[in-house]
Formats: C-alpha cells, structure tokens, sequence
C-alpha cells in the first residue's frame, strides 16, 4: 500500500536499489537492511514508503515491467507499418530479457513463496493483458490496412507472448543464448506467413 509523503525520486531510488538487491541475491536471500544499505537511507524510511518486503518487490517488478512497456510502446508509434511495430515490439523483449536475465527468475522464486498469490496473480494478469491488448491492435490494424492476412489477432498475440515468456526463461539459465538473433529469426519467420501477397490486395 503507497503511502502519502515522500518524494517520488526517493521512492524511484529506493526501487531501483531494491531490484539490485533482488537481482544479486534472489527474494529470499535479500534483506531490508541491504536493500537501506544498498539506497543509502534508513531502514525506517524504507517502511515509510514500503510496508514490507513482499510490498517493495511487488512494486519493483510493476514498475519494471512498465517500464519496458512504455520504451516499447514509444519505439513502436515511431513506425509505419504493422510489421515494423512487431519487429520493434519483438526486438525490445529480447533487450529487456537480455538486460535482465533474473527478472523471470525472481518474479517465480517471489510467486512460490509470498502468501499473497492470489495478489501478485493479479498483478501479472493485469501487465499481460495489458501487453496482448497492444499486440492484438497492431495485428487488426496490418489486417484492415491489408498489409497482414486476416487473422485471429488475439490468439496469435498470446502465442507471441509466450514464445518471449519462454525466452526470458531459457536465457536465466542458458545466458549465452542469442536472443537479438533468435528474436529476429522467429519475428520474420512470423511475418512471412502473415504478410499479405500482391495478389491477396489485388483479389
């Protein structure tokens, strides 16, 4: 639960130390006291903006998952075309996941262990909507400009996020995996079957 008061720097650098923490030591190896250390402020100050452990994690992940959501979604209103916003969309997953290989590790070692499953269910069933909702538009926009061949864009969406899902997955324990090249393997090998042929727009 936020709490009022405070700066929003301080609780932005509170959140940033706390993901290093997490990140270099795991959830439950992870300390109050190191994530104070780690800010520079006092333990006190840390329940002034956070009321736990498990209330600063869940914060930290929201927020980094919001984060790369909007670099994406900013790259993404730069493009032309559908396919170029799913080849940007694509390329700033594999970023995000090669930047923070623990991210998906530490949000399953937090899901296992918190008593507030039902809470954090929510708060990724929230970001993946949020997600696929983005994908669906630009599949239905590239279908009614004719660029991409009618499809269901809801499912293929959540076939898409799955696939990087299982990504960010792999590379936390195979961190020598290309994901760049893999993306773009995988991203054009998914446009050469939606893109429209000359004949499609024609007929």
């Amino acid at each position: 639960m936020r709490r009022s008061g405070g700066t929003e720097e301080r609780r932005a650098q509170i959140i940033e130390a706390a993901l290093r923490c997490f990140a270099r030591s795991g959830y439950a190896n992870t300390t109050m006291d190191e994530i104070a250390a780690e800010a520079g402020v006092s333990k006190g100050t840390l329940y002034w903006y956070f009321e736990s452990k498990d209330d600063l994690l869940m914060t930290a992940l929201s927020s980094a998952l919001e984060e790369i959501g909007e670099e994406a979604f900013a790259a993404m209103a730069a493009c032309e075309t559908a396919a170029d916003k799913l080849r940007t969309l694509a390329s700033a997953m594999a970023a995000a996941s090669r930047r923070a290989p623990w991210f998906f590790s530490l949000f399953v070692e937090f899901w296992v262990q918190t008593p507030r499953r039902t809470e954090v269910d929510q708060l990724w069933v929230e970001m993946l909507v949020q997600y696929a909702e983005r994908i669906v538009e630009v599949v239905e926009e590239g279908v009614r400009r004719g660029e991409f061949r009618p499809v269901d864009a809801r499912h293929l969406a959540w076939a898409l996020m799955a696939a990087y899902d299982g990504l960010a997955a792999y590379v936390s324990v195979l961190p020598e995996l290309d994901l760049e090249r893999i993306s773009e393997t995988f991203v054009e090998t998914i446009l050469r079957g939606l893109l429209a042929d000359r004949s499609d727009k024609e007929g």
